[in-house]
């Protein structure tokens, strides 16, 4: 399967789109749809999460914070057969649930995606980290 076709970009970017779109409507099942069963995050300053405990951390995340405004730019993307590395920024505006002082957090990271039996792109390892050049609300 070599490099990629520009088709395999294209689902990669859906993919990720797709991803914004779940956490911007806070929807934690269209979200897990997204990801591998075997998924991994390795979020800024904390310990790694799979399984159970990724899956309890995000729908604490997403059920404690609404995110009103998600801006999601797509990098550098390579594919090599069943694998690929996408690149990625980010700038949200998040508030805390039920009322609070709304935060702007900016990130840059890289999804690691894996193409399954069916074709279809999912993600199996998300790796960010906050990004201070971009603090600008």
């Amino acid at each position: 399967m070599g490099d990629g076709s520009n088709g395999d970009r294209q689902r990669i970017f859906t993919l990720t789109e797709a991803e914004s779109a779940a956490i911007q409507d806070g929807d934690i099942q269209r979200y897990l749809a997204l990801l591998t069963d075997d998924a991994v995050f390795l979020p800024p300053n904390l310990t790694a999460k799979a399984g159970e405990e990724l899956r309890r951390w995000l729908s604490e995340f997403l059920e404690q914070v609404s995110v009103e405004s998600l801006q999601f730019a797509h990098g550098e993307t390579v594919i090599r057969d069943d694998l690929a590395c996408h690149e990625y920024t980010c700038k949200w505006r998040t508030t805390p649930k039920p009322s609070g002082q709304p935060s702007v957090t900016c990130f840059k990271g890289v999804h690691v995606l894996r193409r399954e039996p069916s074709g279809a792109w999912k993600i199996s390892r998300n790796i960010w980290n906050t990004d201070p050049r971009e603090m600008r609300s």
